[in-house]
């Protein structure tokens, strides 16, 4: 039967309508899926790390380990590893010189390594009313690490190593004997050698190494010994070593 006008018709199933109302879910979902693809993924990182800084040698005209200015007459300064030419200075419970207040390396011209381990030396020179002196190496040495204090009139010790063999040398002078006991290893004398401007023991020490040394057992005394290294090597470095300007 047919429906009258007043009869309401009946809406018979078919496909969904493809209008406006019909296309709304899928423009939502495409929105969003825009909206996520332009926003970042996420912070980025904010920044590059910092270099670091020289990790720890200290050098003090005072008593700073490492090359590094102003410090009481108990102040220890020391130097780091480094290559050749350079040193790594970084300042121990003391002082530090830096570029802008250590004193000039000119004094220490012909110290090896850089213009930090000259300033270690010129400083502590500075400090001490006796003749200190510094190795003058040749290519292939490194600054190992240095020290000085000038407790008991100062001591300075630094030394260094050839980066092909291992070979290492020590200098050390000051109080030396009065704070070290023996302050030279027993051993057979090889007779006497240049020590800069000045004669040396030299001594056969058998594992300890090889010895040059000056005024032992006083304060001060100077010590040259060598690791690795044979007479000749060390007795050639003995005898170039440098004395500092005062």
């Amino acid at each position: 039967m047919r429906a009258g006008a007043g009869t309401p018709a009946i809406a018979r199933p078919g496909r969904a309508r493809s209008g406006p109302v019909g296309r709304l879910p899928i423009l939502i979902l495409l929105f969003v899926l825009a909206v996520t693809a332009c926003s970042p993924a996420g912070p980025g990182p904010t920044g590059s790390p910092g270099t670091a800084g020289p990790s720890a040698a200290t050098i003090g005209p005072s008593g700073a380990a490492s090359p590094d200015v102003t410090a009481s007459p108990s102040e220890e300064p020391s130097v780091e590893p480094t290559e050749e030419p350079t040193a790594v200075p970084t300042a121990s419970p003391e002082r530090t010189p830096g570029p802008s207040g250590s004193p000039s390396a000119g004094a220490a011209g012909r110290c090896f390594g850089s213009n930090d381990t000259k300033d270690f030396f010129s400083s502590f020179a500075q400090e001490v009313p006796w003749p200190v002196y510094c190795a003058v190496l040749p290519v292939g040495w490194s600054v190992e690490k240095g020290t000085y204090r000038l407790k008991n009139g100062g001591r300075l010790t630094i030394s260094y190593r050839r980066r092909a063999d291992g070979a290492r040398i020590v200098l050390d002078e000051g109080a030396v004997c009065q704070e070290t006991t023996p302050c030279v290893p027993a051993g057979s004398s090889l007779g006497q050698v240049d020590f800069g401007d000045r004669q040396a023991d030299l001594i056969d020490a058998g594992t300890a190494g090889l010895v040059a040394a000056v005024d032992q057992p006083d304060n001060p005394a100077w010590l040259l010994t060598g690791t690795g290294i044979d007479r000749a090597a060390l007795s050639a470095i003995a005898g170039k070593l440098a004395l500092i300007d005062q």
